[in-house]
């Protein structure tokens, strides 16, 4: 083996080390949660699961509690409340598992009495792929975009039928952990379900490294973006409803009132890119609207842990800064630029259109057209934003 080594190159000798430490890493990840679940033979142990509203938590937690027999309590995200914490004294756990870091369920050591552990990756992917662990070996895993609060509802219901787990991947990418789970789960089958932005060519590539066979589900995507877009105006409404962006007199409503003005403008280019038939680019901007909206939504209720803390502190420093006449007539102007580069962005795509039909129509020999976005992905921009806004650290994907 020293002799292998020494025939490797710089760089393929780094490959083999870093993949040398992810196998150990899992293993670790493995034999930590297999001696959580061991069973306890000395007496009885009644269990309940806790989990926040993050679908995506949510789901796996659901597939555990069903796994273990086991009391599931959900909680808002973000949030412990007494009335979760009441249900699960009234179940008489004696061992509570908590699906999700400490920022999705947070205060659990203080309010919960009894023995609690704590299931919970860097984020979600990681967390789903840590609980899939409970599964020795299954036929078939489900895999589902992560950020996909549609596609997680159908993932549930195939893997409750088949008693098997599921698995979360990125729109472009099979996170290292998950690849981990598929091999340690000696599925001979994935059946992924796709999103309208998932690169799903990709996705299969990178799971054929570690599967025989994956079977795809058929989606309509027009009617995925569609349901998209609509959650999407239902949530901005019910923000609108309760935030009078004229009265503003807190750091936590001006804060709201940002996020509002950019789940508006998100509505706004769902809504062109579905007219245009841009489904997967609709898809995205529709989910990324909803989600502005719904952290708009959990600032009025004075929740505001990890990501939009900051946006807080920024509001009330210019508060304190300028005055909240000053704040509230940024606020308006904020929201004119805000639709004046929505319009001049849609110019662009017009003329960006108007290029491409007449390249067809053979009066352009060619043209490297940038400006045009992927129809099935978002921004790059906007990806890793939904990325970092959306990990344990953020706030959930949907409710």
């Amino acid at each position: 083996m020293f002799q292998d080594i020494l025939s490797l190159s710089g760089g393929e000798i780094i490959y083999k080390i870093i993949q040398e430490v992810m196998r150990v890493r899992g293993l670790l990840i493995l034999a930590a949660l297999m001696a959580m679940l061991a069973p306890v033979h000395a007496q009885e142990v009644s269990i309940a699961v806790l989990v926040s509203d993050n679908p995506a938590d949510y789901a796996v937690a659901q597939l555990l509690a069903e796994k273990l027999n086991a009391t599931l309590v959900v909680t808002p995200w973000g949030v412990l409340t007494d009335e979760a914490v009441a249900e699960i004294e009234a179940s008489g756990a004696t061992l509570v598992y908590v699906v999700g870091g400490p920022v999705a369920v947070p205060d659990v050591e203080v309010k919960i009495k009894v023995e609690v552990k704590r299931i919970a990756g860097k984020d979600r992917y990681e967390t789903a792929a840590i609980a899939a662990s409970l599964w020795n070996a299954t036929e078939e895993a489900i895999i589902v975009e992560g950020m996909d609060e549609y596609g997680i509802r159908e993932a549930l219901k195939r893997a409750k039928a088949l008693g098997v787990p599921i698995l979360l991947v990125k729109d472009d990418d099979v996170p290292e952990e998950v690849r981990e789970a598929v091999k340690r789960l000696k599925a001979k089958r994935v059946h992924l379900i796709p999103a309208p932005d998932m690169n799903h060519t990709r996705i299969k590539e990178e799971l054929k490294e570690h599967v025989e066979d994956i079977e795809e589900s058929r989606v309509d995507m027009q009617e995925r973006a569609a349901e998209a877009i609509e959650d999407a105006r239902e949530e901005i409404a019910e923000v609108e409803a309760e935030l009078n962006t004229t009265n503003i007199t807190t750091g936590w409503e001006l804060a709201a009132a940002k996020l509002l003005i950019t789940a508006k403008r998100h509505l706004k280019e769902a809504e062109e890119a579905y007219n245009q038939s841009l489904f997967g680019r609709a898809f995205g901007l529709a989910v990324a609207a909803e989600n502005k909206a719904e952290a708009a939504d959990r600032l009025l209720e004075r929740v505001a842990p990890g990501y939009y803390r900051r946006h807080v502190e920024e509001a009330e420093e210019e508060i304190e800064m300028h005055g909240i006449e000053r704040a509230r007539e940024e606020l308006e102007k904020e929201e004119e630029m805000m639709e004046k580069a929505r319009e001049m962005a849609e110019e662009k795509r017009e003329r960006a259109k108007e290029r491409r039909e007449r390249a067809r129509a053979g009066k352009m020999e060619f043209e490297e057209e940038h400006e045009y976005e992927n129809a099935t992905n978002m921004t790059m921009e906007m990806r890793m934003e939904m990325e970092l806004e959306h990990e344990e650290e953020g706030l959930p994907a949907g409710r």
